[in-house]
């Protein structure tokens, strides 16, 4: 059986990619990750991945 799932294609660089990716072992969100600076992102979880990102971004 096919399963289609809607998702976001992110490019971004590879700093910014770890931190998605840790965000992702509390929320998981990532479909696939592609190489080492693109993702495949579960569309109904892109705006709340860009807000943790955006808090996380301006902490440092």
């Amino acid at each position: 059986m096919v399963r289609a799932v809607k998702g976001v294609m992110v490019e971004c660089d590879p700093a910014v990619k770890q931190i998605i990716k840790d965000l992702d072992t509390q929320h998981h969100f990532i479909i696939e990750d592609l190489d080492e600076t693109h993702l495949f992102i579960d569309a109904s979880k892109i705006e709340m991945v860009q807000e943790r990102l955006e808090e996380i971004l301006e902490e440092d």
